[in-house]
């Protein structure tokens, strides 16, 4: 069974760069294909909502401009069905003009269809339209006001390839009454390893088994196809992990943390219910000293589309001030609001905006807006989820044998070979 999920997983890396390479040939082909009078934008089942409404109120502000919205379906099935058509079109040089897309990781399942399952590679295959000129000539667009470290990892030499809209990053809210034993908070992957307080280490290292991916720094060359860590380097780390866990026994059921995980508007509303109490925010660090961020939704363009102006358009409306934040912008009607609540809510992953002025809105109390802005000083890598953290979170799985019932985890010896496994795996996807 194990052989024929490997099997499988990498006939669908195959295809995905079958994609790529012909859409990299299809380039500038799209004069061939009978062109359409709508704009095609392409997003994914969760954000089908806020896209329709985003497209409705872009429409309307510009004379009713004509737009179909496609999303890929939250059935698998369904979802493996139009992921290959779009793929189709794709490779005959056409396809959406638009992507407003989720980026996320499925780990309760070993493969989820996803139509860009490595957006950091596919922004390297010529896949979508480098942007700068365009944002250079925005009409509402304000990159002064973006989270500028989130936006680079949208970057190639080729300038701004993607756009992300929102992310997020792993912290941990306590009462810092809890933490007798803090004398300072950890900021590297090492500290938090040696952290003396027996409360966070506790509650740290329960959930940092799955938070795995967040603990390295950049993982991948994608340009020249290779991992930037060893073998040795992913032993190592699985190992630290596991050690921590088996040493740490505190007993401190009793102690409840403010707010844990992923940080968005949810982790902000629980910070700010506490406000009233003091609280020590510690974020979960990578080896290189920082903390790793992911984008959790993105929009681009596509390269053969025969439509950038209007694309584009549609991406300087979505990114505005106006409608990041909700705002909207005013009518003569008072009451009405043009892109008022048509902000790309990422409701399953509960990310951060990229706007600052976004972002800050998540919270009502200075002292969360602080801490935010805090932690945020910290990022100093920026992913998108892929293929590559599926197969940390499969690496981890089967070391819990989670993937058989139940059986107690997998002995050092028995993990190596997982983890040697996976270290293969991974090297062969970015060969691909």
């Amino acid at each position: 069974m194990e052989k024929s999920i490997w099997k499988l997983k990498k006939v669908g890396m195959l295809v995905t760069i079958c994609v790529s390479a012909a859409v990299m040939a299809g380039c500038g082909k799209g004069q061939e294909t009978e062109a359409t009078e709508k704009l095609v934008v392409c997003t994914g089942s969760m954000q089908e909502y806020s896209v329709r409404n985003l497209v409705e109120a872009w429409a309307e502000r510009n004379d009713g401009i004509e737009a179909e919205v496609i999303a890929i379906p939250s059935d698998d099935t369904l979802a493996e069905t139009k992921i290959t058509q779009l793929r189709t079109e794709i490779m005959s040089g056409g396809g959406p003009d638009v992507f407003i897309m989720p980026c996320d990781v499925n780990t309760e399942k070993e493969e989820t269809p996803e139509l860009f399952p490595n957006p950091e590679k596919a922004m390297h295959s010529d896949l979508f339209l480098p942007l700068d000129d365009y944002i250079s000539n925005a009409q509402y667009m304000d990159p002064d006001g973006w989270n500028q470290k989130i936006m680079d990892s949208g970057k190639t030499e080729e300038g701004q390839i993607l756009l992300p809209l929102t992310y997020r990053y792993s912290a941990y809210v306590f009462r810092t009454a809890d933490l007798e034993n803090l004398s300072e908070i950890p900021e590297s992957w090492s500290e938090l390893l040696s952290c003396p307080d027996p409360v966070l280490a506790d509650a740290m290292a329960s959930a940092i088994r799955f938070d795995l991916p967040y603990t390295f720094g950049k993982l991948a060359d994608y340009q020249e196809g290779k991992l930037l860590f060893s073998e040795a380097e992913l032993q190592e780390r699985v190992e630290e992990v596991f050690s921590w866990k088996e040493e740490t026994n505190t007993n401190q059921s009793e102690i409840q943390m403010i707010a844990a995980g992923d940080v968005g508007k949810e982790f902000c509303t629980a910070v700010d219910a506490a406000a009233t109490e003091e609280e020590t925010a510690v974020a979960l660090s990578n080896d290189e000293g920082g903390i790793t961020a992911y984008v959790t939704v993105y929009a681009a363009v596509n390269r053969n589309t025969e439509k950038p102006d209007q694309a584009f358009s549609l991406l300087d409306f979505l990114f505005s001030d106006e409608v990041m934040t909700g705002v909207g912008f005013p009518t003569e009607d008072p009451v009405i609001w043009i892109g008022r609540g048509c902000k790309i809510e990422d409701n399953y992953n509960d990310g951060i905006p990229v706007n600052l002025e976004a972002a800050q809105r998540m919270s009502g109390n200075h002292v969360t807006k602080d801490m935010l802005e805090q932690m945020d000083h910290r990022i100093n890598e920026v992913r998108y989820y892929s293929s590559l953290e599926r197969e940390f979170y499969w690496m981890i799985y089967k070391c819990l044998a989670w993937d058989k019932n139940n059986e107690p985890p997998l002995e050092a010896d028995e993990r190596r070979e997982v983890i040697s496994q996976t270290y293969e795996e991974m090297k062969m996807q970015l060969a691909e």
